[in-house]
């Protein structure tokens, strides 16, 4: 079969990218060795950006993506890189106690808290990087700091009144978003796989029960972004119909996931979800539109990089439910990221940011971005090998 055999080739050409130029690169020229931490961005000619705040976010993705890079075995000399930059994280964004305290948003190049608020989202991340450095070293510590971090969050950005998270802490914006209840979920099933029976799989299923009720409307099939405090329509008339069809991919992969843990059948809202992504989130040429509002009209005609890599994971999802679709999804969302974003305009890089007329936008390459590329990567190795019989090693550990 053509599709096919164009997901596995393109799959291969992925994994080829991340393995011999985006690993070797974010972990020398992307990591600060003398703090032991990753940069934030690189410039365009391929040097750090000094300027730019350490944001936790950023760096629980990078310790995430060198973390399972080794676990795979395609950069053993990720392990390190992981540990040091789990070190300085633990050891420069809280100023207090974690359980109490949480940790900062983003420090300075020295260490120094350039902005103090606990956030979400960041916290989220923060969980996810823990449960895989747990699976590749098992140092039952960073368990006990997960349920430190858990214990922050529910005390701090859990709303007692309406439930779901407040975006901050202290809570200065009470509008709500299902971003990071998305990332929370996911952080979840990771610290599921890495230490079964501990009570994330409840709070996970949690999470899936919110989106079904809060963030999911059945008509039109889609996925709203935006609310008020207590759940009902956000004030502004746009926000509260706009949709993001990469969030959309993201929640296919997630919701997915969570089935293979719990063994519910998802397979509703995971249709739902993909038809109306694939059916109105592309353009002419296989790019991804940044929002598209509920009545299926365009509101962002820009492409960022990271909803093509959601694309392929939501690909690798419908495969594993058997939808004969997901090889043409794979390979157009892989094929995007390959002749649009990555190695621009330097290998081992990306432009993150492309308008309509497919014109950067940003004139730096974020290291956010690699979380969302490299899970996609092994993702699509998986699924798509080279050869039927590589599926082996991928599947146990991804």
């Amino acid at each position: 079969m053509r599709a096919w055999a164009d997901a596995r080739s393109d799959a291969k050409s992925f994994r080829h990218w991340l393995v011999a130029k985006a690993l070797p690169l974010w972990a020398t020229v992307g990591f600060d060795s003398e703090h032991g931490r990753f940069h934030e961005r690189l410039s365009w000619t391929a040097e750090p950006v000094l300027s730019a705040p350490r944001r936790a976010m950023v760096q629980a993705r990078q310790i995430y993506v060198y973390a399972h890079a080794a676990l795979l075995g395609w950069f053993p000399e990720g392990k390190p890189l992981a540990e040091a930059a789990m070190r300085s994280l633990l050891r420069d964004f809280p100023d207090g106690s974690i359980a109490s305290d949480g940790f900062a948003f983003s420090i300075n190049g020295d260490g120094a808290v350039v902005s103090p608020a606990r956030d979400a989202y960041a916290h989220a991340f923060i969980l996810f990087a823990l449960a895989w450095l747990h699976r590749l070293n098992g140092d039952p510590q960073l368990i006990l700091r997960a349920d430190e971090t858990i214990a922050f969050i529910d005390a701090k950005l859990i709303d007692p009144i309406h439930g779901g998270l407040y975006d901050s802490a202290p809570v200065v914006d009470r509008i709500k978003r299902q971003n990071p209840h998305m990332h929370l979920l996911e952080a979840y099933l990771a610290l599921e796989a890495a230490a079964p029976g501990r009570g994330y799989l409840e709070r996970a299923k949690s999470l899936v029960e919110m989106f079904k009720a809060r963030f999911f409307r059945a008509e039109p099939g889609v996925l709203l972004e935006y609310f008020a405090e207590d759940w009902s329509d956000h004030p502004d008339p746009l926000k509260r119909r706009v949709f993001e069809p990469g969030h959309h991919f993201e929640w296919v992969w997630l919701l997915r996931e969570f089935e293979k843990f719990s063994g519910e059948d998802l397979g509703f809202w995971i249709d739902r979800l993909a038809v109306s992504a694939q059916a109105n989130g592309f353009c002419g040429r296989g790019l991804i539109f940044d929002e598209v509002a509920s009545d299926m009209k365009v509101v962002k005609d820009s492409h960022r990089i990271w909803p093509h890599a959601e694309g392929a994971k939501a690909a690798v999802a419908l495969q594993d439910g058997g939808d004969e679709s997901a090889p043409r999804l794979a390979s157009t969302t892989i094929r995007a990221l390959l002749d649009h974003f990555l190695d621009r305009p330097f290998e081992g890089g990306w432009i993150d940011h492309i308008g309509a007329d497919g014109r950067p936008l940003v004139d730096y390459a974020p290291a956010s971005s690699l979380y969302h590329l490299f899970l996609a990567g092994t993702e699509a190795a998986r699924c798509f090998p080279p050869e039927d019989k590589a599926k082996h090693d991928l599947s146990r550990i991804s």
